[in-house]
């Protein structure tokens, strides 16, 4: 799944939809493991969905690698055409193995090459062959599939990891939560088993591996599954009235304090406005003037007087963050309040500052 910058708001329809979309005993695991706060379920689903994402390599690479060490190994023993050689299919497969391995020939068509069938076959059809109905085709094959096997390791020892790892698989693929699982294990045998064939690949898995990132992004709280208005505001920014010289505005914008926020005497918020906004006031009023424009005589009030389209708006600061991102990326507005219930200024975000 791609990874927005921009919270996602929550509302409750949004959630309502989204809760009959996934059905509602899906979503209860969820809504349990968040103690029945529905964005915060919201958030664990969108989690559990991440963990699952940064399996998908990890898992490819010890399916595709243990896959082509056993038909290695079954080359070297029955030839070929392994699939075919009626001592494998009458003698070592047992009879669910068998159905496994006919449904996988018919998947590939008719006069299938090995490999075909190889890529068709099932991560239970391997695993299968770690069973004990196998031991004989491990008597002498274990060492050879997996060259690095510790000497203490066993066929048991490598089925136990083998068939944990195919069920975390199957339940990745069928979208199950893996919330209360220890994925960190998980992951520890899957790179274990790969070793045991090839540390150089292991090696590769691991470094690739984004399974420890994504771990850490974990929610944790109530709140995790909104990101408030009021989180993202910068509390710099430089109050003035109507009577404020311009000049004035201009020596307070800096670096941090790059909005000017303008109230009138009972204090309702009039305007809010930026160091590029004072400068086209000031070259619209050199234009008229001839080439001459005194800041230190003008006010506040005279450059809003020509503000025919304000490029600001007010919006509360415990409201979604995402209402100020829709607004920041439209084609309007520059500037965004955020004020709380009794209309005091907590902060501000601007669009240059890309704070969203």
């Amino acid at each position: 799944m791609a990874e927005s910058q921009v919270p996602y708001p929550n509302r409750s329809n949004q959630i309502a939809a989204i809760r009959a979309s996934l059905s509602e005993p899906r979503f209860a695991t969820y809504l349990r493991k968040g103690g029945g706060n529905e964005a915060y379920a919201i958030a664990l689903y969108l989690y559990n969905a991440r963990v699952a994402k940064a399996f998908m390599f990890p898992l490819g690479v010890v399916e595709i690698t243990l896959r082509n060490a056993i038909d290695a190994l079954l080359v070297s023993q029955y030839g070929a055409t392994w699939h075919l050689h009626a001592g494998f299919r009458n003698t070592v497969l047992m009879k669910e193995g068998l159905a496994t391995l006919d449904k996988a020939i018919k998947r590939a068509g008719l006069a299938p090459v090995r490999s075909q069938v190889v890529a068709e076959l099932t991560f239970d059809f391997w695993s299968n062959l770690f069973r004990p109905n196998y031991g004989a085709l491990w008597r002498t094959g274990l060492n050879i599939v997996f060259p690095n096997l510790p000497k203490t390791t066993t066929r048991h020892d490598v089925q136990q990891m083998v068939r944990s790892i195919n069920e975390f698989r199957n339940r990745v693929a069928h979208h199950e939560p893996i919330l209360d699982l220890n994925v960190t294990e998980v992951h520890a045998n899957i790179v274990g088993l790969v070793t045991m064939r090839c540390a150089e690949t292991a090696a590769w898995l691991r470094h690739h591996s984004t399974l420890n990132t994504i771990i850490r992004t974990r929610p944790r709280g109530s709140t995790a599954g909104f990101v408030s208005l009021a989180s993202r505001l910068a509390p710099d920014y430089i109050p003035v009235t109507e009577e404020t010289t311009l000049e004035n505005v201009a020596t307070q914008f800096d670096r941090t304090h790059q909005v000017a926020i303008c109230r009138d005497g009972q204090g309702a918020l009039l305007a809010a406005f930026g160091p590029l906004d004072l400068i086209r006031f000031l070259a619209d009023n050199t234009k008229t003037n001839d080439g001459m424009t005194a800041p230190r005589e003008l006010t506040v009030r005279e450059m809003l007087e020509t503000n025919v389209a304000p490029a600001w708006i007010a919006l509360p600061a415990n409201g979604p963050f995402s209402d100020a991102v829709v607004q920041l990326t439209g084609n309007t507005i520059n500037i965004v309040v955020g004020i709380d219930s009794a209309d005091m200024v907590v902060g501000v975000i601007t669009r240059a500052l890309r704070r969203y």
